[in-house]
């Protein structure tokens, strides 16, 4: 009897844990540091592999996390969040474009339009799993131009409501990676960054990442697989405390 009493338990735990489950659907965009340029074949072999919980949609297609030569921070993002959410499937949808300007990704611009693009190629048509995630990872190019520097701000602050709005995900998460090339070629970098802190204060529910102590590549702009691996496990860890803040406040 004793036996019988501890498999039922075992199995209502089991359907518990299964009736909680749940999908979870981030976007991960920017231009070459959300592309990325660490090489695979400097990962551990334990991060050469997707996670069984994680399906990866780049370029409107489902693909391995080691798939290509080269990886941004979609892998470390991928395996913190499987690992801290494991029965839940982590859907991780990305689009980038290297050397591209904010201007670029504002509604009506073609990045923009190929960003909603991707997340209806990725989802079904019965998904109405709103975003919980934004991943932002760019500005870069508008740290080379003075006047790109000084419309930032305004820019940034109009994507984060335009994508929330247009995925019909007003609470989602939007998670900024600081930028800090260091070649004088990015002569307003602090100016951008200056923006990226105001951003975090004047739209809820965003978060700034720091990138201090990043592994770079030889041009001091690009990380180095090592920093990339990195920069998706600090994206991750501010979506999972944030996510868990927001289930203590839901059993409350």
């Amino acid at each position: 009897m004793r036996l019988t009493g501890m498999l039922v338990a075992v199995v209502l735990f089991s359907l518990s844990s299964m009736s909680h489950a749940e999908d979870r659907v981030y976007l991960l965009a920017g231009q070459s540091n959300m592309m990325g340029k660490g090489k695979i074949a400097e990962l551990p072999a334990s991060y050469r592999q997707t996670p069984t919980n994680v399906k990866f949609y780049y370029q409107g297609r489902e693909k391995g996390l080691g798939q290509f030569a080269y990886f941004g921070p979609e892998i470390g993002f991928a395996h913190e969040v499987a690992r801290a959410f494991p029965n839940d499937r982590h859907i991780i949808i990305k689009q980038a474009a290297t050397g591209s300007t904010i201007e670029r990704w504002l509604p009506g611009q073609a990045l923009y339009k190929g960003l909603l693009r991707q997340v209806g190629f990725s989802l079904p048509v019965e998904h109405d799993k709103k975003i919980d995630a934004i991943v932002w990872m760019q500005g870069e190019s508008d740290a080379r131009n003075a006047d790109l520097a000084g419309q930032y701000g305004g820019r940034l602050n109009r994507l984060i409501q335009a994508l929330r709005n247009d995925l019909n995900s007003p609470n989602s998460l939007f998670i900024l990676g600081q930028i800090n090339p260091e070649d004088l070629a990015f002569s307003k970098v602090a100016q951008v960054q200056a923006s990226q802190r105001q951003a975090q204060q004047a739209s809820g529910n965003t978060i700034l990442v720091s990138t201090e102590g990043l592994g770079k590549m030889y041009d001091h702009v690009h990380y180095n697989a090592q920093g990339q691996l990195e920069l998706g496990k600090r994206f991750a860890k501010a979506y999972i405390e944030q996510a868990r803040k927001r289930n203590q406040l839901a059993v409350r």
